[in-house]
């Protein structure tokens, strides 16, 4: 018997849970990064970015078959976005001079882009109970990027560890929320 995405959910909800959970918690950790300066920022963003690049590529190998084909945002898209959280991390990591002078640019990118992917995969998601949850997260996504983009070059390093921050705390919530709208539904 196939399985349909809302019986996939249910049966992964303790998942959805704890990933949330932790993304929530990395999200958390970047907004307290403004307190340092400079470097450490973009260190600690990096990092992060690489952890959430990591948790994206699981959900992403975990959730590939989900969906109604291959070319669908479960398919490939969240490993597309898995892969660009890695990379944007390894790149503020490799290069950290170079990386903090384009890193609001980088950082605006990335939000819109994620966010994106977001709103695809919760159109994606619309027979499932919980998926405006996922859009509403999406739709922030490119609301910081925006505000980032409209503030270039004036908002400074804070706006990394907070904007990235508040995607990563808004994703994890979202994501522990869509997980929690489907528990014991059967």
């Amino acid at each position: 018997m196939i399985e349909t995405t809302q019986e996939h959910v249910n049966h992964n909800v303790a998942f959805l849970v704890i990933l949330g959970f932790f993304l929530a918690m990395f999200g958390l950790l970047a907004i307290a990064a403004p307190l340092a300066v400079g470097l450490p920022v973009e260190l600690i963003v990096g990092i992060l970015l690489l952890g959430r690049g990591s948790m994206q590529l699981y959900y992403g190998i975990k959730v590939r078959h989900w969906g109604p084909g291959l070319l669908t945002y479960l398919g490939v898209g969240s490993i597309l976005m898995a892969l660009l959280s890695v990379a944007c991390g390894v790149l503020l990591i490799a290069w950290p001079l170079t990386g903090l002078r384009y890193l609001i640019l980088l950082l605006a990118g990335y939000l819109t882009v994620t966010g994106c992917f977001d709103v695809l995969h919760a159109i994606e998601l619309r027979a499932v109970r919980g998926w405006g949850i996922v859009l509403l997260n999406g739709l922030l996504g490119v609301v910081l990027g925006g505000l980032i983009w409209r503030q270039v070059p004036i908002s400074g390093e804070w706006a990394i560890g907070v904007l990235t921050g508040a995607s990563m705390l808004f994703s994890g919530l979202s994501l522990a929320a869509f997980g929690m709208a489907n528990r014991d539904i059967e």
